[in-house]
């Protein structure tokens, strides 16, 4: 009560002083800056459903094994640990920042024994307690818990980013071994089936009807094939270890089966109005929160300029022993009001607020790259899932006119219509086709993925904090 009186007093003699700082055109509030970078009206891809992805967007493939996966890198990612435990820090440098708002409090106790030649000795005990309290009457403390508040929840959006991020890296990399199995699975149909087509062409030789240049080039279409094997193999031994690595898993890792790439519904995504993404992915969020941390930082920086006040207090009880320490010792007590002005420091908190104004721009720079990144991302994958789409049912069509090709040339080489080479040829573009369908199908799948990201996976602010209105 005494400082806190103390404090009011010496308020009273002090507003004069804020008078004429304010009459000076002294503000020590930093006006947010704005950003003027504007979202389009729409999309630049047409017929683009305007509804926003679900938060488990996952779910959309009906793949439990997908869904399984992600639940476990989300309780296990290493990345997301790691954001986890900044999120503790920026948690703890807030409440250390509030501190300075409340008054502080120390205790001490001591003892001595004293004597000399031919006197008696004699005992001391004191005890102690000491309070202090910085007036925050230009606003610094304030600010500076503003800005540790803007920083905690920049980092629970740095948390919401990773989370987001890891999903899709998981589905991605989950869709590459769904590809990467039907891959293999269609390089070792493709490799019978050209076995089956060389025994053709032996049987045509030993009869006469073919010579050894047809069996030749045959058997080199054969071995090319069977060279294939490892390379997809060893991807499959990549692709896994990544999964791994997203699961927080070691080499030890082992997957159930995967399913067949057809049997994957593939989703068809929408995406809101563009100026509603802003409010829909995290770092543009973060990017946000940090501008406002720059701006109280800025504050800080310039309140550095005005007289810091300081109220202490102490209160002390003496005594010869401590049992007149407790029940009847002699108090002393003190208050004290100081007041600080810095006069000459070589220009220090001129540069500092220097930098803070810097650090101000570079918040607000780096706040407006995050709008364009995260608007022209959105634009480029609706755009990519549109032309995947159609890529695949145009492969899927050059695939069955390739297979009915090949089946045509076979049965007129059997019947010795046409050359070897002429097989050889429809073979390989069959084969050719087929590998082309599987890649383009997981393509479109990797697309919507991708979408799925850059519209920040369906995430809604669960957070509730001051908005920046300001900042369009």
């Amino acid at each position: 009560m005494i400082l806190w009186w103390l404090s009011v007093r010496i308020k009273n003699g002090l507003y004069l002083i804020l008078g004429i700082s304010l009459l000076s055109g002294c503000s020590l509030t930093s006006p947010l800056p704005q950003s003027d970078v504007q979202a389009p009206q729409q999309w630049n891809t047409a017929d683009t459903p305007l509804v926003w992805p679900q938060a488990q967007w996952w779910s959309e493939y009906q793949q439990p094994q997908l869904s399984q996966l992600i639940t476990r890198a989300r309780n296990s990612n290493l990345d997301l640990a790691t954001a986890a435990t900044r999120l503790l820090q920026a948690d703890a440098q807030l409440r250390q920042s509030g501190a300075s708002l409340l008054p502080q409090l120390d205790g001490g106790a001591s003892g001595r024994r004293s004597g000399g030649d031919g006197q008696n000795a004699s005992n001391s005990l004191s005890a102690t307690l000491n309070a202090s309290y910085e007036v925050d009457f230009w606003g610094r403390n304030r600010a500076a818990v503003d800005a540790a508040t803007a920083n905690l929840n920049a980092t629970r959006y740095d948390l919401e980013a990773i989370a987001i991020s890891t999903d899709a890296s998981v589905a991605s990399n989950w869709f590459q071994l769904v590809e990467n199995q039907a891959r293999l699975q269609l390089a070792e149909e493709n490799l019978a089936a050209a076995e089956q087509v060389l025994r053709i062409v032996e049987a045509r030789y030993r009869y006469g009807a073919d010579d050894s240049l047809a069996v030749s080039q045959q058997r080199a279409l054969v071995a090319q094939l069977r060279a294939n094997l490892p390379s997809l193999q060893q991807q499959t031994l990549q692709l896994r270890n990544s999964l791994a690595l997203l699961l927080g898993q070691g080499p030890a890792f082992t997957l159930d089966q995967l399913p067949d790439m057809t049997r994957i519904r593939v989703p068809e995504p929408g995406a809101g109005l563009p100026s509603e993404l802003l409010n829909r992915r995290p770092d543009i969020r973060a990017s946000e929160q940090r501008l406002l941390a720059a701006n109280a930082n800025l504050t800080v920086a310039r309140a550095a300029l005005y007289p810091s006040i300081q109220l202490t207090g102490n209160y002390g009880a003496q005594s010869s022993s401590l049992s007149d320490l407790v029940s009847n010792p002699v108090n002393v007590w003190g208050l004290a009001a100081g007041l600080t002005q810095p006069i000459f420091n070589a220009g220090r908190i001129r540069a500092q607020i220097d930098i803070s104004e810097a650090g101000q721009q570079e918040a607000l720079i780096g706040y407006q790259r995050a709008i364009l990144d995260a608007l022209i991302d959105a634009d480029t994958a609706l755009g990519a899932l549109q032309q995947s789409r159609q890529q695949y049912h145009l492969q899927q069509a050059a695939t069955a006119e390739a297979q009915l090709a090949f089946e045509l040339a076979q049965a007129r080489y059997k019947a010795g219509a046409i050359t070897l080479q002429n097989l050889l040829d429809t073979q390989r573009s069959w084969f050719q086709s087929q590998d082309s369908l599987v890649q383009q199908h997981a393509a479109w799948l990797q697309a919507t993925v991708s979408l799925y990201r850059a519209l920040g996976g369906g995430w809604q602010d669960a957070v509730s904090q001051a908005s920046i209105e300001q900042v369009p």
